[in-house]
């Protein structure tokens, strides 16, 4: 029976070549969309999946209030995981990495920079999977003066040859020389933390033992009896113990734990030691691809339905054979199956053809070996199931249904209920296609705001200078007072730290004489000609300048935000305050205000900000240069840089690439959604081609009659095409508020954010209009000019 079935399927799907292709297209696209769909989302579930302990690893936070409002940051200070070891026994061992650092590598004469490095316990191996190709993982860390290095980093220096025992000098607080004791295996891209190298936590010279130093990632391993809410209940006690803080001050954070493998898709905590996904675009994708695979089975229902009439004699004679009602819907279902069983090949082709273009697209690095990957496997074919009997169930019993005495008489009529389904699922493709374009139109005009808002400075021709190694203020404006000399360089300023960074110092600011009064804010430590350089505008007061000495060494600007989180009705009222930080017991008096700028990514307001003179090492030379022969100025540079430093080499960046690499996920979310929303208007104008196809081929003779009568051509084509046009105009309705609605949430994820502009639903509908009429329109002209006598010549 089954056999037979197939056989006849095959039969009416070659005989009907158009119908098939239409379909087998929409469907292939459909089904390979879902797939790549499918494989960003398990690629993002599956983060730290590679580690075998993964169940039983816990990462430390901390919550602490701040101005107001509790922050989440996944950072401890260096103390916390020993002692909470020592402390509780169901801790089997705790492991701690700094964060990644960048530092000079050298062997013998080459030397170059190596990102991705950090400070880590001996017991890294225990708690993570990270395998070795070479090297004891037991001991691979134990002596102080050793190293880790990743395969490529290996290669970089000593080529085939086996590092193991070699020697590399390393510039960390000073320059040491350490032995290579084993080599990373390749380490997943989906895994959280991919070190470059790693090095021994017993060379970290500076806070090792400061409780309240909290710049460092903690990581614990537990038994199997472990209860986190337990033991969470337990924190408190720990914390007010070993961090003790004076009456009045603000209490120390609270300790939390978290499961490693909830770690990659939680981006409400800060300071992470890797940007970290979002659940939301997790959500978000899999509706896009539900939509995509939605669109492609209306089009199967639409034509089936659609070619009922055609289809109708063959349900009567087989019915009058005997056929059942049960075997005519077998019939029509193996037919569905069939095709989606034909789409799921071409559609595996599809995805081997794009995966490349598509890993490059979503920054992920997915494998090509979709056969040998089992969740996958099985989710192609319950889809390809899923799909056939979504797509065929309707219209196998639509068209099982039909009357045998009516059919074979010429009976059958096409009744309102199926012309009312036809148009409300056009009208639901389009309504999807139409609220794509919407969120595509939103992404590319929010990222254009991100990357032309006015931030408070002149982001443009202002280059950053990594002064890696130990740069103290004096070396650091030697070498800055060199590169003024040179033509092209138009101001120089050097920091501890660049708007953009990752990495911030923040601390609590106390109101001289009255502690309780404090907030906590971002500590830049500058030198005099800092604001002239960025271009950042005063609110109030003065900047730093050297006609009064004190500026050096008692001296502060805040910015607006600060002045709003002492609760300063104005900026005036700051002025001339006395403020302490660092715990130095010095307070500096508050000379200016300067107007908030952001220096954080625009998903974050302005946050309070101090800015000192830097009196000690500094991270950054700022330069701005001339937009004329930026080229030469450069090459100049470099020159001058080598002339001063020949041992670090020459880096640097412009500072507004820097800033836009801040939302390279929001950019390729706006790519993807191009793409898809492309391809879903793709899908739907198959169906809508189909459709517009066999609506003209039944009003065939009643366009001959028409023509005979002194029909033009335009109003022919208007006739066939206004159906459509209203249904895409329905369509408008219906997608425009649930678009709004859906993009307005999608921007609350940002604290500075472009409105929804009215132009962007009138581009919509007119997009959505002229693709619907292009698609309609090549029928309706088709039959608008066809000889007349061939449609008339049956009568």
């Amino acid at each position: 029976m089954l056999k037979n079935y197939f056989k006849i399927a095959v039969r009416n799907l070659v005989r009907h070549k158009g119908y098939t292709l239409i379909n087998l297209v929409g469907l292939a696209v459909g089904i390979a969309c879902c797939t790549l769909i499918m494989l960003f989302v398990q690629d993002e579930l599956n983060f730290d999946k590679n580690h075998r302990q993964a169940a039983n690893i816990y990462r430390l936070t901390i919550e602490i209030m701040e101005n107001g409002r509790i922050d989440k940051a996944a950072v401890t200070s260096p103390p916390i995981a020993p002692e909470l070891k020592r402390n509780f026994p169901e801790i089997k061992a705790v492991v701690r990495f700094s964060n990644n650092t960048r530092n000079l590598i050298r062997k013998e004469s080459t030397g170059m920079y190596a990102d991705q490095g950090f400070f880590v316990d001996s017991t890294v191996f225990r708690v993570f999977t990270f395998p070795l190709t070479v090297g004891n993982p037991r001991t691979a860390l134990v002596e102080p003066h050793s190293i880790v290095l990743s395969q490529e980093l290996a290669k970089q220096y000593f080529g085939n040859a086996n590092p193991i025992g070699k020697v590399l000098e390393i510039e960390l607080d000073s320059i040491y020389q350490v032995k290579v004791t084993g080599v990373l295996a390749a380490i997943p891209e989906n895994s959280h933390i991919r070190p470059n190298y790693l090095i021994p936590f017993d060379l970290l010279k500076n806070n090792r033992n400061n409780w309240w130093a909290f710049g460092f990632h903690s990581y614990m391993l537990v038994d199997d009896h472990f209860n986190p809410e337990k033991f969470e209940s337990k924190l408190p006690a720990f914390v007010k113990k070993y961090m003790p803080v004076p009456a009045g001050s603000p209490p120390p954070p609270s300790l939390h734990v978290q499961p490693l493998l909830n770690v990659h898709l939680d981006n409400d905590i800060s300071s992470q030691i890797s940007p970290p996904g979002d659940l939301k675009y997790i959500y978000l994708f899999s509706v896009l691809a539900l939509f995509i695979i939605l669109l492609a089975c209306i089009n199967f229902m639409n034509l089936a339905t659609a070619r009922s009439q055609n289809r109708s004699k063959e349900v009567g004679v087989r019915k009058v054979i005997g056929a059942t009602r049960q075997q005519l819907i077998g019939q029509f279902l193996s037919e569905s199956i069939l095709l989606g069983v034909v789409s799921l090949v071409i559609a595996i082709g599809l995805v081997y053809f794009s995966l490349p273009a598509f890993n490059e697209l979503s920054g992920k690095v997915i494998p090509g070996q979709l056969l040998k990957n089992g969740p996958v496997v099985v989710g192609l074919s319950m889809l390809t199931v899923v799909v056939g009997l979504a797509a065929g169930l309707y219209p196998a019993f639509f068209l099982s249904a039909f009357k045998p005495i009516q059919v074979l008489k010429g009976q059958l009529s096409t009744t309102t209920k199926g012309v009312v389904l036809r148009k409300g699922l056009v009208v639901l493709q389009f309504a999807i296609s139409i609220g794509l374009i919407v969120g595509t139109a939103v992404v590319y005009n929010q990222m254009e705001y991100i990357q032309n808002k006015r931030l408070g400075f002149t982001k443009e021709q202002l280059i950053s200078i990594p002064l890696n190694g130990q740069f103290g203020v004096a070396k650091a404006n030697t070498i800055k007072n060199e590169f003024l000399r040179l033509p092209g360089v138009v101001a120089g300023t050097v920091a501890n730290t660049m708007p953009g960074n990752r990495g911030w110092w923040r601390t609590i600011i106390n109101l001289a004489q009255n502690p309780g009064n404090n907030a906590v804010g971002f500590v830049f430590e500058t030198d005099f000609d800092y604001f002239s350089t960025m271009d950042i505008q005063l609110a109030d007061g003065r900047a730093f300048d050297t006609k009064f000495p004190k500026d050096s060494t008692q001296a502060v600007l805040i910015n607006e935000a600060m002045v709003k989180a002492f609760g300063w009705t104005s900026t005036k009222e700051a002025l001339e305050k006395h403020l302490e930080y660092n715990d130095n017991g010095l307070d500096f008096k508050v000379v200016g205000v300067v107007k908030d700028f952001n220096f954080q990514t625009l998903h974050a307001k302005v946050e309070p900000a101090i800015f000192a003179i830097a009196r000690n090492n500094v991270g950054y030379l700022v330069l701005r240069i001339s937009p004329d022969q930026v080229a030469q100025t450069l090459s100049a540079l470099q020159q001058k840089w080598n002339e001063f430093d020949d041992r670090h080499p020459f880096e640097y960046s412009f500072v507004d690439e820097n800033l836009n690499n801040l939302y390279q996920t929001e950019m390729r979310l706006g790519k993807i959604f191009s793409v898809f929303t492309a391809l879903a208007i793709f899908i739907a104008c198959l169906g809508l081609f189909g459709l517009a196809s066999f609506t003209t081929e039944q009003r065939t003779k009643e366009i001959g009659i028409r023509k005979v009568l002194g029909a033009s051509v335009g109003g022919i084509v208007a006739m066939l095409s206004k159906d459509f046009l209203k249904l895409v105009l329905l369509a408008n309705v219906i997608a425009w508020p649930l678009a709004w609605y859906g993009m307005n949430q999608w921007l609350q994820g940002f604290e500075y954010r472009t409105a929804i502009s009215w132009w962007i639903f009138g581009l919509s509908a007119f997009i959505a209009l002229l693709i619907a009429l292009f698609t309609v329109s090549f029928h309706a002209i088709k039959a608008a000019i066809s000889n007349p006598v061939n449609a008339l010549r049956s009568e």
